[in-house]
This record gives structure tokens, sequence and C-alpha cells, in this order.
């Protein structure tokens, strides 16, 4: 196939015909055409690069009369790499953010993993120094979850985790953080709600969850629910309010 018929990919299309003006004057001067230029590489035209070269020069205070062939040149260039690096940026920032959502998120359940559920009760706790609201946190709990793994298997106790994060989430609302802290529990971060507020909230849960019904493998499976409640106060430490929460869940 000869070369010139290879369509270029798509990823550099936007940088493909980008010829250093002062080639491109020559070739009108002299009215010859350089090898290669039927190809894709020479086909395509500037755009508005040239105005773009005059308000390079203008804003570099760069006198017309010495803008010869060569300093357009190497203005071009200088574009053409700014063009490049700013392109590998943006693509560095968009990896690096679904490198982070990857890592908070759980891989099984659609919650946060337990060190971004941490992360988002410190960021709560500072948020209620700043603003003097009221926020809550909830450890909620599958209480019988080793139960149903004897009876029913693992695959049927992690299909009950699964549906409980599913209905957490679907729920709450999206100022709300739920996070997974391992084996059967979950946390959440109830933004501006009191314990009352968050109370109801739970209980209404707790309802949905225990009546179900919920279902794996066409066998009906009870679900028993529990949960502690705690207050984010200013200057909590974390492991505090953890500890309290999982102290009030054992309680009731």
């Amino acid at each position: 196939m000869p070369i010139d018929d290879i369509e270029p990919p798509e990823g550099i299309k936007p940088y493909i015909g980008r010829k250093q003006e002062g080639q491109k004057r020559k070739k009108q001067s002299n009215g010859q055409q350089e090898p290669g230029s039927n190809s894709f590489f020479g086909n395509l035209s500037y755009g508005s690069l040239k105005e773009n070269v005059d308000d390079v020069t203008s804003f570099l205070n760069i006198p017309q009369a010495e803008l010869t062939p060569a300093v357009i040149d190497a203005i071009i260039s200088l574009m053409e790499e700014i063009d490049h690096l700013r392109e590998e940026l943006n693509m560095t920032h968009t990896l690096e953010n679904k490198l982070s959502s990857s890592v908070d998120q759980h891989i099984d359940l659609h919650v946060l993993t337990r060190h971004a559920l941490i992360r988002e009760l410190a960021i709560m706790v500072a948020r209620v120094a700043q603003s003097n609201t009221a926020s809550s946190f909830v450890y909620f709990q599958i209480a019988n979850y080793t139960e149903i793994k004897n009876s029913y298997g693992l695959l049927a106790s992690d299909a009950m985790l699964r549906d409980c994060a599913d209905i957490l989430k679907n729920h709450l609302r999206e100022i709300d953080k739920v996070g997974t802290l391992g084996g059967d529990g979950f946390g959440i971060v109830m933004a501006l709600s009191d314990l009352e507020q968050s109370r109801k909230k739970m209980d209404s849960l707790k309802e949905i969850i225990e009546q179900g019904p919920m279902i794996h493998d066409g066998t009906i499976i009870d679900v028993k629910i529990a949960y502690g409640l705690c207050p984010i106060l200013a200057g909590a430490d974390t492991n505090d309010i953890l500890k309290q929460a999982d102290k009030n869940r054992k309680a009731t």
C-alpha cells in the first residue's frame, strides 16, 4: 500500500500538518514541492497558526521587522512543543484522576474503601469546625453476617453485602459518603444531619433491608441490621468517632 494512502491515527491528527511557516513560504516562493508533500503531513493547513504567531510576537514585543522566517520557525517550534506538553499534562491529569478514583472505590462493592471513608470523615470534622453545622457518623452492620455465611455459604453472604451496599448508595444523598469498614460493616458520613435526623434515616434503611426480600440463588435470606450513631464534632479524632459509633451499635 502506498504510504500516502495510510490514514493517520486520530490521536495525532491535531498535530499533523504543522509544518514550519518558513518552509511553507519557501515552497510558495519557488513554486516547488518538497518530497512527501502529497502525504497527509503536507496537505493539512496551519489554520490560525499565523494569527497565533502574531499574538505571541505582540505579547513578547518583538518588532514586526525582526520577524524573519528563521524567527517565525523558532516561534512555531516552541508553540508546537507547548501544545505537546499541554496535551501530555492533560493526559497525565486524566490518568491521575482515574487512578485516584479506582483507589478510592472498593473493588467489589459500590462504596468507598476504608481509607477513603476515613479521609472523608476527617474532611467532615474540619467542615464542622468551620461551619458549626451538625453532622453524624453511622456504623451500619449486617448483624447476622456470620450466620448467613455458615448457613448459605460465602457467596450468599457476599451477595448480601453487595445488596446492602447498593441499597445504602441508592437511598442516601450524594453528599453522604458510604464506605466499607471491613467484614460485615459499613461506615456512613451523614453530612448536615444531626443524630435524630440520622436515626430516622437509618431506621428507614434498616426496614428496607430487613423486610427485603433479600434473595440469593432463589433463596430468601433473613438479614438483620444493627447500627450505631456518633455526632461529628469539631476537633474530634476519627478513631474516637469509629469507636463511639461501634460502642453505640453494640448497645442497641
